[in-house]
């Protein structure tokens, strides 16, 4: 982070910034509401920055047509809803509350870029120290285990959003190894032993869709690194992942058994021999929702407006009355479907801007010779990677923590790569 020593307040303002950004991911996943308290003690100093310090103000001027595509992004979702409710002419604050809390990385974006942060520098000490703090905490409770019959979760967390978060997580260790240079000893094996142990808690969440992303995101890390890395520690790297994954399949009966659930409830589905299935019961939300979605493309349904839609005969005579009620308790299991039946046109767009916006910005920056550039996108490209995948099998950005977490990494990431100054001060 650059500081400016001649300004006391300044330089209280680029600390205090400092430890929100080693703060935040810290107990993600272990304390409620969290990420959602950091994403107004960010706003707070935002609104301090630009509105009382002398000169910040003028900053707005100065906004570069790719910070108005990241700010775009973060409101995106919060704008589908305002617009469908208003065709609707349906105004209800509750379905604004997770979408709010990610519009609100719009002004921390600002407020980072030009305090020319390295997000990258305190998140790879902090990554695999947030999953040991994980880890210690299932096992601190293991009541908590018992609740979900044996799945890894903690007591605000389900064992899909647990899977799903510990799995960018510990893809985040890895991607992050030598990022800004040779690591030392000890931070290396900081960053080996959080990518165990969250492969560890990913495997015993037993998320499938956590782990259908795992070989997804190796080919990543390969492509990566294949020509900056030893092809020798490469090929070794992949094949001790590859020999675990091996042995977890033969050796770990839970793992043994959900790995070929995928494939026999797929094929069933399809065959239509058997449809009852958690699989089967997730492609068939699917269907339905695309059906939904048919019938009301422009305004939407919001939250719970499309459920008198599923005792139509189309519905109720297509699928049973397990698929219908799983329908109405829990929607599609997909992060695009839903916003599509909550949203319509708009939700569908917002999705697409709110993922893919920060990717492309991402995948720009691995080109740059700049070091910090070249390392946040790296991660961003992991982070934005595993968010893409994960959403095809739940909805990743439905409630409040996911949208603050979300949407402070992107504000972190996004920052560190486009602020021009390429000097440095590393806190």
């Amino acid at each position: 982070m650059n500081l400016k020593l001649n300004n006391p307040l300044l330089n209280i303002e680029n600390k205090l910034i400092s430890v929100l950004i080693a703060l935040f991911p810290l107990f993600y996943l272990t304390f409620r509401g969290w990420t959602n308290v950091f994403v107004f003690i960010f706003l707070g100093v935002a609104i301090y920055h630009f509105c009382k310090l002398p000169d910040s103000a003028k900053s707005f001027k100065s906004i570069s047509k790719t910070e108005w595509l990241v700010m775009l992004a973060v409101i995106s979702g919060f704008l589908a809803i305002l617009i469908s409710q208003t065709l609707r002419h349906q105004i209800f604050a509750k379905p604004y509350d997770g979408p709010l809390k990610l519009a609100l990385a719009a002004p921390i974006f600002l407020l980072l870029v030009r305090k020319k942060i390295n997000f990258i520098y305190i998140f790879q000490y902090i990554c695999p120290i947030s999953l040991l703090i994980i880890f210690l905490t299932v096992h601190l409770n293991p009541m908590q285990m018992q609740a979900w019959g044996g799945r890894f979760s903690t007591y605000f967390v389900d064992p899909n959003s647990f899977g799903t978060y510990t799995m960018l997580l510990t893809f985040m260790c890895l991607f992050s190894i030598n990022i800004l240079g040779k690591d030392n000893l000890p931070l290396t094996l900081l960053k080996i032993i959080g990518f165990v142990t969250g492969f560890y808690l990913e495997m015993k969440s037993q998320t499938r869709g956590a782990w259908i992303a795992e070989p997804i995101m190796l080919i990543l890390w390969l492509i990566l690194y294949w020509k900056s890395k030893s092809k020798i520690s490469l090929t070794l790297s992949v094949s001790i992942t590859i020999l675990a994954i091996l042995l977890s399949y033969f050796f770990v009966d839970f793992f043994h058994a959900r790995v070929n659930s995928i494939y026999t409830e797929l094929y069933s589905w399809l065959v239509k021999s058997n449809t009852e299935t958690s699989t089967g019961f997730r492609l068939s939300m699917w269907e339905i929702s695309w059906s939904l979605f048919k019938l009301s493309p422009w305004l939407g349904y919001g939250d719970l407006g499309y459920q008198h839609k599923l005792l139509l005969p189309e519905f109720q005579l297509a699928y049973s009355s397990e698929v219908i009620s799983l329908m109405r308790q829990v929607g599609p299991h997909n992060e695009l479907l839903a916003n599509m039946i909550r949203s319509g046109i708009f939700g569908l767009i917002a999705v697409m801007l709110e993922l893919f916006i920060p990717a492309i910005i991402f995948i720009r920056g691995l080109s740059s010779n700049i070091v910090r550039v070249k390392a946040n996108s790296i991660i961003g490209v992991c982070f934005v990677s595993g968010m893409i995948i994960t959403s095809l099998s739940m909805e990743v950005l439905t409630l409040k923590y996911a949208n603050s977490f979300y949407g402070l990494m992107i504000a972190c990431l996004c920052s560190s790569v486009l602020w021009e100054d390429s000097s440095e001060v590393k806190l």
